[in-house]
């Protein structure tokens, strides 16, 4: 059973396909050069593209050469687009690399023993589809199953999917029906796959991309909100949820506490130590307040040495006990900062308790903590000073 289908005019769309994926990889790369993950798509893309051009010139080159190169340069194209898919989710390592490495290097020598010792076209595809499996398999399983893939992700993993069943039909159509499955072959089968595979490919491509930006925007996003050194809360994210936390709090009429919190003598720290161990310092600092809160509130840096942390729904007793427990936490750590040295420091905190209203102004609580602050290194720091809001806040 045949379809109206030119088989070799499909295969000249996969050509074209994987052709323009590529030059549209190559124009989303002038502006993201830094991402591996497309160097390794794009270099997948051309693989492909030179495989399906061999394997469509069988008849006007060496038959041999047209299967042999055409095949292996395929394996090589399914490794690379597979690694690409695992570098994006972070996922490529020395042992994976080696085992792929494995795969294609056992796939490549089987299909040429096949063509050597009994060259049938139905087990030639056999060969390419059972080895497209078990290369596929573990970036679907991954996209599929990590907590963080997007929805983006999932369904691409779905299309892959697809593919991963074709290629199991096909792989069994191989070995039955033997030398009917030849490249070039008009049955229901051959085209069928022509079809879907082109399909697939046009999909997956697309998809490819999207996860790419999708990576690039959420790493911009985290850059914008959080700090690279201590991964909290940026300045600029900070008082945008801390507006949101102090109007929530004013609807349901709760009380709310800002701490301003600066590490005493830093410049010490940095002056005796270097500002690597400052910045070392600052990171334990921050993990260790981090401990402290449990996803409690609002934690942030404003800038240097100096953070703030928004407690809603905590009076100002509550609040007191937090910061005297955030300062003793201090005050009992020691910070290895390498090569035996060790560093040991304090904090100042200032706090502001309120029951917000809607005219309250984070800048105006950020006043009163910073007020409050400055008198506890007024009175010898290490210490907790409470500022006595107004009774109206704005």
């Amino acid at each position: 059973m045949s379809l109206n289908f030119n088989v070799e005019t499909l295969i000249f769309t996969i050509v074209l396909g994987h052709l323009f994926s590529g030059i549209l990889g190559i124009a989303y790369m002038t502006q993201h050069k830094k991402d591996s993950s497309l160097y390794i798509f794009l270099f997948a893309r051309l693989f492909d593209t030179c495989a399906w051009i061999l394997l469509g010139m069988r008849g006007m080159i060496n038959t041999f050469i047209s299967i042999s190169i055409g095949n292996s340069f395929l394996i090589i194209a399914q490794v690379l687009q597979s690694t690409a898919f695992l570098s994006i989710k972070d996922r490529y390592s020395k042992v994976i690399k080696r085992r792929y490495f494995i795969v294609a290097a056992i796939s490549i020598i089987v299909l040429h023993l096949a063509l050597l010792l009994h060259d049938i076209a139905g087990v030639r595809v056999a060969i390419m589809s059972i080895s497209g499996v078990i290369l596929w398999f573990y970036p679907i399983y991954i996209l599929l199953t990590d907590k963080n893939s997007s929805v983006l992700q999932k369904t691409v993993a779905f299309i892959y999917t697809a593919e991963l069943l074709l290629l199991v039909v096909r792989s069994y159509m191989g070995f039955k029906l033997g030398e009917s499955m030849q490249l070039m072959s008009d049955n229901i089968y051959n085209v069928s796959f022509y079809i879907f595979l082109y399909l697939i490919m046009l999909i997956g491509n697309i998809g490819f991309i999207l996860i790419a930006k999708e990576k690039s925007d959420l790493e911009l996003i985290k850059v914008a909100t959080y700090d690279e050194l201590t991964d909290i809360f940026t300045r600029r994210e900070f008082l945008s949820q801390a507006k949101e936390t102090i109007a929530l709090c004013s609807r349901k009429g709760e009380p709310l506490s800002l701490f301003l919190i600066d590490v005493d003598n830093f410049k010490k720290i940095n002056d005796a130590y270097g500002h690597f161990a400052g910045d070392q310092v600052l990171k334990e600092f921050a993990m260790l307040i981090k401990g402290q809160l449990r996803n409690h509130g609002l934690f942030g840096r404003f800038g240097g040495e100096e953070f703030t942390v928004l407690l809603p729904g905590t009076g100002e007793e509550a609040a007191f006990e937090t910061a005297e427990r955030l300062r003793k936490t201090i005050e009992n750590a020691s910070i290895d900062i390498g090569a035996g040295q060790i560093v040991t420091f304090t904090i100042s905190i200032g706090m502001v308790t309120v029951t917000p209203d809607e005219n309250t102004s984070i800048y105006t609580l950020y006043k009163l903590s910073d007020d409050a602050m400055y008198g506890a290194k007024r009175n010898g720091r290490n210490r907790v000073e409470i500022a006595k809001a107004e009774d109206s806040v704005s």
